[in-house]
């Protein structure tokens, strides 16, 4: 049996203009109905007809836009994918960097991406607390938000670290992809705790970021402690 094809970037990018430009009423209505249920719900909990009837629209019409649940979630979805991954602002990063001058450094620039990244995902927390729980349990999603992490999170992290490696902001021995792995690792679990476990704590995010730069920066362990390699 031949494999389905995998959803393309540009398949997620389709999605995600459609999202933002709804045809007509009845199909924003439905994609807003979508979002909410999803979020509160998951995407096994929602059924078709709890949308329609949230959408105030009868759920042949529903159908008629989405012609089956997947093609739904995929709209909600694959844009959500999409802005968690786009970090269109590495250049201001850089940007901030050069205009604080050499003390901002590597904590400088991870309280600014920490910054971004849980802005995004603050956007709509059911929602994203849904994507985080499917990711694990939904091959599709996982499957595109792996191509989207390795385009536009991975990659372009590397470069970053790596000019402010050669810039003297990170030490000559740190491994950056190991360093990359571990502001992702921070960022998770964050995220995880934020979002899914924890989501009734009152949070103060700043702190916290400022907090997980200072570990990331200096480190855990004492003076004594230090291995010396």
């Amino acid at each position: 049996m031949a494999r389905k094809a995998r959803p393309s970037l540009r398949d997620v990018e389709q999605e995600a203009e459609k999202f933002s430009t709804p045809k007509t009423e009845k199909e924003k209505a439905i994609i807003d109905a979508a979002v909410e249920l999803f979020g509160k719900q998951g995407i096994d909990g929602a059924t078709t007809a709890q949308i329609a009837k949230q959408a105030n629209v009868t759920e042949k019409t529903l159908f008629r836009y989405f012609p089956t649940k997947k093609d739904l979630v995929r709209r909600v979805f694959f844009p959500l994918l999409l802005r968690i991954g786009l970090v269109q602002n590495w250049e201001s990063f850089k940007a901030l960097l050069r205009e604080k001058g050499r003390d901002a450094g590597f904590r400088g620039w991870y309280v600014a991406l920490a910054t971004d990244r849980l802005a995004t995902v603050s956007r709509n927390p059911q929602l994203a607390r849904t994507v985080l729980l499917e990711l694990v349990q939904n091959e599709e999603l996982r499957d595109v938000m792996e191509r989207v992490w390795r385009q536009y999170i991975w990659q372009p992290m590397l470069e970053s670290l790596t000019e402010l490696k050669g810039e003297g902001a990170i030490r000559k021995d740190v491994d950056v992809e190991v360093l990359a792995r571990a502001v992702h690792c921070f960022h998770i679990g964050y995220f995880l705790t934020r979002f899914v476990f924890a989501p009734h704590v009152k949070w103060d995010d700043a702190e916290q970021i400022e907090m997980m730069a200072d570990l990331l920066e200096s480190g855990a362990g004492t003076r004594g402690n230090v291995v010396q390699r």
